[in-house]
Protein backbone atom coordinates (compact mmCIF):
# COMPACT_ATOMS: atom_id res chain seq x y z
CA UNK A 1 0.00 0.00 0.00
CA UNK A 2 1.14 3.89 -0.92
CA UNK A 3 -0.47 5.56 1.96
CA UNK A 4 2.54 7.22 3.18
CA UNK A 5 3.25 8.52 -0.41
CA UNK A 6 0.00 10.07 -0.30
CA UNK A 7 -0.25 11.49 2.86
CA UNK A 8 3.46 13.00 1.71
CA UNK A 9 1.31 14.66 -1.09
CA UNK A 10 -1.42 15.75 0.62
CA UNK A 11 0.80 17.29 3.61
CA UNK A 12 2.19 19.61 0.93
CA UNK A 13 -1.63 21.40 0.48
CA UNK A 14 -2.01 24.72 3.26
CA UNK A 15 -4.58 24.93 5.62
CA UNK A 16 -5.95 27.92 3.07
CA UNK A 17 -6.20 25.30 0.50
CA UNK A 18 -7.97 22.75 2.31
CA UNK A 19 -10.66 24.90 3.73
CA UNK A 20 -11.41 26.59 0.25
CA UNK A 21 -11.87 22.66 -0.40
CA UNK A 22 -14.27 22.01 2.15
CA UNK A 23 -16.06 25.77 0.73
CA UNK A 24 -16.72 24.06 -2.87
CA UNK A 25 -18.66 20.98 -1.62
CA UNK A 26 -22.73 21.49 -2.84
CA UNK A 27 -23.53 21.15 0.27
CA UNK A 28 -21.49 24.15 1.51
CA UNK A 29 -22.41 25.71 -1.22
CA UNK A 30 -26.28 25.29 -1.38
CA UNK A 31 -27.12 25.85 2.79
CA UNK A 32 -24.33 28.05 3.83
CA UNK A 33 -27.15 30.72 2.83
CA UNK A 34 -30.23 29.45 4.68
CA UNK A 35 -27.92 29.59 8.13
CA UNK A 36 -28.72 33.72 8.99
CA UNK A 37 -31.86 33.11 7.93
CA UNK A 38 -32.89 29.82 10.01
CA UNK A 39 -30.58 30.86 13.01
CA UNK A 40 -27.78 27.88 14.39
CA UNK A 41 -29.80 25.30 16.05
CA UNK A 42 -32.79 25.04 13.14
CA UNK A 43 -29.85 24.87 10.69
CA UNK A 44 -28.04 22.23 12.56
CA UNK A 45 -31.14 19.90 12.48
CA UNK A 46 -31.36 20.87 8.94
CA UNK A 47 -28.02 19.99 8.10
CA UNK A 48 -28.43 16.98 10.29
CA UNK A 49 -31.67 15.42 8.32
CA UNK A 50 -30.53 16.08 5.04
CA UNK A 51 -27.01 14.22 5.32
CA UNK A 52 -29.12 11.43 6.43
CA UNK A 53 -31.10 10.92 3.75
CA UNK A 54 -28.10 11.86 1.28
CA UNK A 55 -27.93 8.28 -0.69
CA UNK A 56 -29.33 6.65 -3.24
CA UNK A 57 -30.49 9.47 -5.29
CA UNK A 58 -32.00 10.22 -8.52
CA UNK A 59 -28.28 11.61 -9.86
CA UNK A 60 -25.24 13.36 -8.83
CA UNK A 61 -25.51 14.99 -5.28
CA UNK A 62 -24.24 18.77 -6.71
CA UNK A 63 -26.94 18.27 -9.12
CA UNK A 64 -30.16 15.73 -8.04
CA UNK A 65 -29.83 16.62 -4.29
CA UNK A 66 -28.91 19.43 -2.81
CA UNK A 67 -29.65 22.50 -5.26
CA UNK A 68 -33.45 20.98 -5.21
CA UNK A 69 -33.26 21.20 -1.45
CA UNK A 70 -32.06 24.60 -1.55
CA UNK A 71 -35.17 25.63 -4.54
CA UNK A 72 -37.52 24.08 -1.49
CA UNK A 73 -35.96 26.28 0.99
CA UNK A 74 -35.40 29.77 -1.22
CA UNK A 75 -39.72 28.96 -1.98
CA UNK A 76 -40.67 28.98 1.17
CA UNK A 77 -41.63 30.66 4.51
CA UNK A 78 -38.90 29.90 7.15
CA UNK A 79 -39.92 27.04 9.26
CA UNK A 80 -40.59 28.04 13.01
CA UNK A 81 -40.98 24.55 14.74
CA UNK A 82 -39.66 21.32 14.05
CA UNK A 83 -42.80 20.21 12.41
CA UNK A 84 -42.89 22.86 10.19
CA UNK A 85 -39.51 21.99 8.90
CA UNK A 86 -40.82 17.95 9.01
CA UNK A 87 -43.71 19.44 6.72
CA UNK A 88 -41.64 20.85 4.30
CA UNK A 89 -39.49 18.77 2.88
CA UNK A 90 -41.21 15.92 3.47
CA UNK A 91 -42.62 16.22 -0.31
CA UNK A 92 -39.48 16.53 -1.13
CA UNK A 93 -38.58 13.09 -0.11
CA UNK A 94 -41.82 11.73 -1.47
CA UNK A 95 -40.73 12.09 -4.72
CA UNK A 96 -37.54 10.32 -4.04
CA UNK A 97 -36.36 7.09 -4.84
CA UNK A 98 -36.55 4.60 -1.60
CA UNK A 99 -38.90 7.38 -0.97
CA UNK A 100 -40.83 5.31 2.19
CA UNK A 101 -37.82 4.87 3.66
CA UNK A 102 -36.37 8.50 3.22
CA UNK A 103 -39.64 9.63 4.59
CA UNK A 104 -39.47 7.17 7.88
CA UNK A 105 -35.72 8.55 8.37
CA UNK A 106 -36.73 12.29 8.39
CA UNK A 107 -39.35 11.66 10.43
CA UNK A 108 -37.51 9.38 12.97
CA UNK A 109 -35.15 11.80 13.32
CA UNK A 110 -37.16 14.99 13.58
CA UNK A 111 -38.97 13.26 16.25
CA UNK A 112 -36.26 12.48 18.41
CA UNK A 113 -35.24 14.23 21.25
CA UNK A 114 -31.87 14.74 19.71
CA UNK A 115 -33.44 17.24 17.24
CA UNK A 116 -35.05 18.69 20.09
CA UNK A 117 -31.96 19.27 21.35
CA UNK A 118 -29.95 20.51 18.42
CA UNK A 119 -32.86 22.57 17.34
CA UNK A 120 -32.17 25.16 20.55
CA UNK A 121 -28.29 24.57 20.53
CA UNK A 122 -25.84 27.02 20.37
CA UNK A 123 -22.54 26.43 18.51
CA UNK A 124 -20.81 25.88 21.41
CA UNK A 125 -22.92 23.14 22.89
CA UNK A 126 -22.42 21.51 19.34
CA UNK A 127 -18.95 22.03 19.40
CA UNK A 128 -18.24 20.88 22.80
CA UNK A 129 -20.64 17.71 22.66
CA UNK A 130 -20.06 16.63 18.75
CA UNK A 131 -18.99 13.11 19.66
CA UNK A 132 -21.94 12.48 21.85
CA UNK A 133 -23.89 13.80 19.21
CA UNK A 134 -23.12 11.31 17.34
CA UNK A 135 -23.52 8.05 19.80
CA UNK A 136 -27.16 9.57 20.15
CA UNK A 137 -27.60 9.69 16.20
CA UNK A 138 -26.62 6.29 15.85
CA UNK A 139 -29.09 5.08 18.95
CA UNK A 140 -31.59 7.26 17.19
CA UNK A 141 -31.18 5.28 13.29
CA UNK A 142 -30.84 2.16 14.66
CA UNK A 143 -27.18 2.66 12.92
CA UNK A 144 -23.75 1.69 13.40
CA UNK A 145 -20.91 4.15 14.18
CA UNK A 146 -19.32 2.91 10.61
CA UNK A 147 -22.83 3.64 8.54
CA UNK A 148 -21.98 6.19 5.90
CA UNK A 149 -25.06 8.40 6.70
CA UNK A 150 -24.02 8.70 10.23
CA UNK A 151 -20.48 9.72 8.93
CA UNK A 152 -22.07 11.73 6.16
CA UNK A 153 -24.87 13.42 8.25
CA UNK A 154 -21.92 14.28 11.38
CA UNK A 155 -19.76 16.05 8.65
CA UNK A 156 -22.98 18.06 7.69
CA UNK A 157 -23.41 19.02 11.39
CA UNK A 158 -19.90 19.66 12.01
CA UNK A 159 -19.66 22.03 8.41
CA UNK A 160 -22.71 24.40 10.40
CA UNK A 161 -19.99 24.55 12.74
CA UNK A 162 -16.99 25.56 10.22
CA UNK A 163 -19.43 28.11 8.50
CA UNK A 164 -19.67 30.09 11.99
CA UNK A 165 -15.51 29.66 11.65
CA UNK A 166 -16.31 27.20 14.49
CA UNK A 167 -13.24 25.09 14.91
CA UNK A 168 -12.92 24.26 18.17
CA UNK A 169 -14.56 20.49 17.87
CA UNK A 170 -13.00 17.06 17.91
CA UNK A 171 -13.58 15.03 14.90
CA UNK A 172 -11.51 11.96 15.67
CA UNK A 173 -13.08 8.72 15.34
CA UNK A 174 -15.98 9.39 12.85
CA UNK A 175 -14.93 7.43 9.62
CA UNK A 176 -14.85 8.78 6.01
CA UNK A 177 -18.55 8.09 4.58
CA UNK A 178 -17.41 5.17 2.04
CA UNK A 179 -19.63 6.05 -1.25
CA UNK A 180 -18.93 5.27 -4.82
CA UNK A 181 -16.95 7.99 -5.28
CA UNK A 182 -14.18 7.31 -2.28
CA UNK A 183 -14.32 3.53 -3.55
CA UNK A 184 -13.55 4.54 -7.25
CA UNK A 185 -10.93 6.89 -6.49
CA UNK A 186 -9.36 4.10 -3.08
CA UNK A 187 -9.34 1.71 -5.84
CA UNK A 188 -7.89 3.44 -8.75
CA UNK A 189 -4.23 2.88 -6.55
CA UNK A 190 -4.96 0.34 -4.44
CA UNK A 191 -7.37 -2.32 -5.93
CA UNK A 192 -6.68 -4.87 -3.63
CA UNK A 193 -8.79 -2.84 -1.28
CA UNK A 194 -12.46 -4.34 -1.56
CA UNK A 195 -14.17 -3.75 1.41
CA UNK A 196 -15.53 -0.32 2.81
CA UNK A 197 -14.15 -1.60 6.60
CA UNK A 198 -10.68 -1.34 4.36
CA UNK A 199 -11.16 1.46 2.58
CA UNK A 200 -11.88 3.17 6.09
CA UNK A 201 -9.18 2.20 7.49
CA UNK A 202 -6.73 3.11 4.87
CA UNK A 203 -8.14 6.72 4.78
CA UNK A 204 -8.09 6.77 8.68
CA UNK A 205 -4.02 5.92 8.78
CA UNK A 206 -3.67 8.38 6.04
CA UNK A 207 -5.62 11.23 7.91
CA UNK A 208 -3.52 9.91 11.37
CA UNK A 209 -0.01 10.71 9.14
CA UNK A 210 -1.53 14.31 7.96
CA UNK A 211 -2.43 15.32 11.55
CA UNK A 212 1.13 14.85 12.62
CA UNK A 213 2.29 18.09 11.21
CA UNK A 214 -1.11 19.78 10.74
CA UNK A 215 -3.65 18.86 13.43
CA UNK A 216 -6.18 21.27 12.00
CA UNK A 217 -6.91 18.34 9.27
CA UNK A 218 -9.69 16.38 9.92
CA UNK A 219 -11.65 13.65 7.97
CA UNK A 220 -14.13 16.39 6.72
CA UNK A 221 -11.15 17.80 4.69
CA UNK A 222 -9.93 14.82 3.60
CA UNK A 223 -13.10 13.36 1.96
CA UNK A 224 -14.03 16.34 0.63
CA UNK A 225 -11.28 16.95 -1.42
CA UNK A 226 -11.89 13.03 -2.11
CA UNK A 227 -15.56 13.43 -3.35
CA UNK A 228 -14.37 16.72 -5.35
CA UNK A 229 -11.05 14.59 -7.37
CA UNK A 230 -12.87 11.34 -7.81
CA UNK A 231 -14.29 11.27 -10.82
CA UNK A 232 -11.73 13.48 -12.20
CA UNK A 233 -9.35 11.93 -15.17
CA UNK A 234 -5.46 13.30 -15.36
CA UNK A 235 -6.47 16.77 -17.07
CA UNK A 236 -9.04 18.34 -14.71
CA UNK A 237 -7.12 16.98 -12.01
CA UNK A 238 -4.38 18.95 -12.85
CA UNK A 239 -6.97 21.65 -13.52
CA UNK A 240 -8.83 21.36 -10.00
CA UNK A 241 -5.21 22.23 -8.53
CA UNK A 242 -3.96 24.63 -10.09
CA UNK A 243 -7.17 26.96 -9.50
CA UNK A 244 -6.74 26.30 -5.88
CA UNK A 245 -2.70 27.35 -6.48
CA UNK A 246 -0.86 24.28 -5.80
CA UNK A 247 -0.84 22.92 -9.32
CA UNK A 248 2.71 20.80 -7.76
CA UNK A 249 -0.30 18.76 -6.15
CA UNK A 250 -2.06 17.96 -8.96
CA UNK A 251 1.26 16.83 -10.83
CA UNK A 252 1.95 14.52 -8.04
CA UNK A 253 -1.22 13.47 -7.64
CA UNK A 254 -1.44 12.27 -11.22
CA UNK A 255 1.90 10.28 -11.19
CA UNK A 256 0.71 8.96 -7.97
CA UNK A 257 -2.33 7.50 -10.14
CA UNK A 258 -0.43 5.60 -13.14
CA UNK A 259 -0.96 1.87 -13.08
Amino acid sequence: MREKLLAKTFSEIPQEAWENIVEREPEWQNMKPFLPRLGFGPFATLMVVTGLNDYQLKGKADVAYWPRIRDVLQNSLCPKSIQELCDLIRPFYETERINRTKVQRLERFLASPLADELWEASPGKVSRELLGICRKLEGTMHQGHDDKTIAFAMKCLAMSLLMLNEHRFDFSGIPIPVDSRVEQFTRRFEPQLDTARKIRRYWDDVLSMLRVNNSCITMIHLDSLIWQVAPLGEYHIREYFSDLGISKIGEELCVFLQP
